[in-house]
């Protein structure tokens, strides 16, 4: 277990943050009141790893997470991607959202929701395919190429959501708890097929999770973040466990039951 400070090593970064803070105003005049979600947030993010942000519900791992994809703005600090400071969306940092629905074209089928991206950029038809095959079978969507979204469970939408993200070809894909929604059983599917898909693209993924297991299970390392307001990731946990990871394995237990203890302690919440 290992503190998030200025001083972790930058070189194979591909996001760096320092001294990050985001607050917001609520109301107007002199009834307006400033609530400081993030605060001091230290953090560098290695290129191709699995990165977990962990932590209890309300605690900004989600604000985190959209101010590294740019959909936000924050209030101090410095945020980079490869160097360069992330002040809009862009095309290396893709997000996969929990609720599948809200990013799926209904009236699009698998393939084309896939394949639409790569419309937008005005690539080929038969590039667009190539490049749909590929990602339709990583994803094991073969066979449901003409489902329209309607057609397909909540696990199998989901797929179709990372395989369109992947077609596109970003260097970060940002999860925000894209297997909350899901049942236990279609969870625990998608949880192995994540492990599998990244190791097979070798993509930097950070992932926002408040489930324990779930963090040990795909996280190569975790970090956790303090109680808000004012939350930080004030210690980052090495998960050297082999992949796939075995959840009844006497190693993952003694993983799980060393985060669970943090959780715990009296302590933790008056960081």
């Amino acid at each position: 277990m290992t503190d998030a400070s200025p001083e972790e090593n930058t070189k194979q970064s591909i996001i760096s943050i320092r001294k990050l803070g985001k607050s917001f105003v609520s109301g107007s005049g002199k009834g307006a009141v400033r609530y400081q979600v993030l605060k001091d947030v230290d953090l560098n993010i290695q290129r191709g790893e699995f990165f977990i942000l962990l932590g209890p519900s309300g605690c900004g791992k989600s604000t985190l997470l959209n101010l590294i994809a740019g959909f936000e703005k924050q209030t101090e600090g410095e945020l980079l991607v490869d160097g360069q400071t992330i002040d809009r969306p862009g095309k290396e940092r893709a997000m996969v959202f929990q609720h599948p629905d809200a990013s799926l074209f209904p009236w699009l089928n698998v393939r084309e929701n896939i394949e639409f991206g790569l419309r937008m950029q005005g690539v080929s038809r038969g590039e667009r395919k190539a490049v749909s095959d590929r990602y339709i079978e990583l994803a094991g969507l073969t066979g449901h190429e003409r489902k329209f979204p309607r057609e397909l469970s909540g696990g199998m939408k989901q797929r179709v959501q990372i395989a369109r993200v992947l077609a596109n070809d970003p260097e970060l894909l940002l999860m925000d708890e894209p297997l909350g929604a899901l049942d236990a059983f279609t969870r625990r599917i998608m949880q192995d097929e994540l492990v599998r898909i990244w190791t097979e693209t070798k993509k930097t993924v950070i992932f926002v999770t408040h489930d324990i297991q779930e963090a040990v299970l795909l996280g190569g390392r975790i970090g956790i973040m303090s109680i808000g307001p004012d939350s930080r990731v004030f210690e980052i946990m090495d998960n050297r466990l082999e992949y796939p990871r075995d959840i009844t394995s006497r190693e993952f237990n003694l993983m799980q039951k060393k985060l669970q203890s943090i959780f715990q302690d009296d302590l933790y919440f008056h960081l």
